[in-house]
């Protein structure tokens, strides 16, 4: 059951990639959110890249006046997008077709966030390498980020080794902050049944779900969980830990700054938490 007070002001920062795609058609469609603007960088794909393919998005999703504006094209430390192959594909959407949307703004990201945030609180989501979070977090009143493993690999988590001195940043900054790892991330899958449901809606939205994720490896959520947990926190487990980045590896580090992190997930229900939103399923 879904929070049924005002809903949530978020602020998207994406990368879009066919995960941050299903993240923005549940932002819209999810009665708990108010989708206020989102911000694009450098990290799946080219940042002109992600702009274009969110407004394409939230155009197809009926969510058109929501404001797309190009961020960082580069890292803190003047890396561009991951390069080779990925399984979001050259155009970063699986090659499945949305017509465009409008042109995104060329404004500054941090005078489109102060202008979405006004005077009242808006959360902050990163779902992408952080380089525009680490700006932006001051004007946050709570951050979640898509960043870090709970058992670091090699090579690292992307989003907070891509840009580790945002990251370190965004630790700085102080403000409540929960992190949705790539453990808990890798869990959440939608089933084969309800791909060909969400194909099978009447609503544009919804059938845009399903062929993204018809051609999602393993049919993960991904991103779209970071959300999922504000309008269903219940679904999750979060823990507070003390993290900092060594070298390029967000861990944990006996003098870290305190954030709450996900460590565990009722994946099951998180996919159908997800499913039913973009079917309009109350």
């Amino acid at each position: 059951m879904t929070d049924r007070a005002a809903p949530r002001r978020v602020v998207l920062d994406v990368d879009t990639g066919i995960d941050d795609a299903l993240a923005l058609l549940y932002a819209v469609a999810s009665p708990a959110l108010e989708l206020c603007a989102v911000t694009t960088v450098a990290g799946n794909v080219p940042v002109e890249v992600a702009a274009r393919n969110s407004a394409a998005v939230l155009s197809h999703a009926g969510a058109a006046d929501v404001p797309v504006v190009v961020g960082a094209s580069r890292t803190t430390t003047g890396a561009g997008p991951r390069s080779g192959p990925t399984n979001h594909g050259p155009d970063g959407l699986g090659d499945v077709r949305v017509p465009p949307g409008p042109h995104p703004a060329r404004i500054g990201v941090r005078d489109l966030v102060a202008e979405a945030a006004g005077s009242a609180a808006v959360t902050l989501v990163g779902l992408a390498p952080l380089t525009n979070v680490a700006g932006l977090a001051p004007l946050a009143e709570r951050l979640v980020a898509v960043a870090g493993e709970l058992v670091p690999e090699d090579p690292p988590e992307f989003n907070a080794a891509h840009d580790a001195d945002a990251t370190a940043r965004v630790l700085a900054a102080g403000r409540p902050t929960t992190l949705y790892v790539a453990d808990v991330f890798a869990q959440v899958s939608v089933t084969p049944a309800d791909v060909d449901r969400l194909r099978s809606s009447d609503r544009p939205a919804a059938r845009l779900a399903g062929e993204l994720l018809a051609v999602r490896r393993g049919h993960l959520v991904g991103d779209a969980g970071a959300l999922v947990l504000l309008t269903h926190p219940h679904l999750f487990r979060v823990e507070p830990r003390r993290l900092g980045v060594v070298g390029d590896v967000l861990t944990e580090v006996a003098d870290g700054r305190w954030v709450d992190v996900v460590v565990d997930v009722d994946a099951a229900s998180v996919a159908r938490a997800y499913v039913d939103t973009l079917l309009a399923v109350r």
